[in-house]
């Protein structure tokens, strides 16, 4: 059990990362949409805002999937039921769990340590695009009180 939790957390860590990267690109992305939407009216720009972080965070969410599938997968780790490790993985990192598909036992809290990454990491996304959001307001009333 302490080396399921190990390495659940190794992987979780690597994911952890990718989102602060994801965090960090963000930023960066939204703050070119801005600048590039400047003359445009502001439901526009705003639009732009979250478009460019929602998409980025799927795709990261996406690529965090993909990794807990790859572990999954070098783990030995076969869901059964003709269930592809990516659809398993899927269904832990949303905390869906069907319960369909079970891990072999001496590998079940896998899952679990999937589950609580995914709701930390969608969680995260929230709060980014609450800030995305925030943001854009910030800069709607800049804007409302230079003209």
């Amino acid at each position: 059990m302490v080396w399921q939790l190990i390495v659940g957390g190794a992987v979780s860590f690597i994911n952890f990362l990718i989102h602060a990267a994801t965090a960090g690109l963000i930023m960066i992305a939204t703050r070119h949409a801005a600048a590039a939407t400047d003359d445009f009216h502001r439901f526009v720009q705003l639009t732009a805002l979250l478009t460019v972080t929602v998409v980025v965070l799927t795709f990261a969410h996406l690529i965090e999937i993909s990794i807990w599938a790859m572990f999954y997968s070098l783990a030995g780790i076969d869901p059964g039921h003709g269930i592809h490790v990516f659809e398993f993985a899927f269904e832990n990192y949303t905390a869906l769990g069907y319960g369909d598909a079970v891990p072999p036992p001496g590998q079940r809290l896998y899952g679990p340590i999937t589950a609580l990454n995914g709701l930390l990491l969608i969680g995260l996304s929230v709060f980014i695009i609450f800030e995305v959001m925030r943001m854009g307001e910030l800069e709607i009333r800049r804007i409302d009180r230079r003209d």
